[in-house]
């Protein structure tokens, strides 16, 4: 069971240096390719995987 105190440090925010929040989006954008990229590959090669194509669709 949620409580309120768990619902306040979620909404925790805090604005973060450029430097960080760039690091931070471009390991994220790397972290995505290494896991979306290989089925964008294939889609563009139109090689079909079953297990694969039916996550994503």
């Amino acid at each position: 069971m949620s409580t309120h105190s768990d619902l306040d440090s979620a909404l925790d925010l805090r604005v973060l240096p450029e430097v960080e929040w760039q690091a931070a989006a471009s390991a994220h954008r790397e972290r995505l390719d290494r896991l979306v990229g290989p089925y964008l590959e294939r889609r563009a090669a139109g090689t079909a995987h079953p297990v694969i194509d039916f996550l994503f669709t």
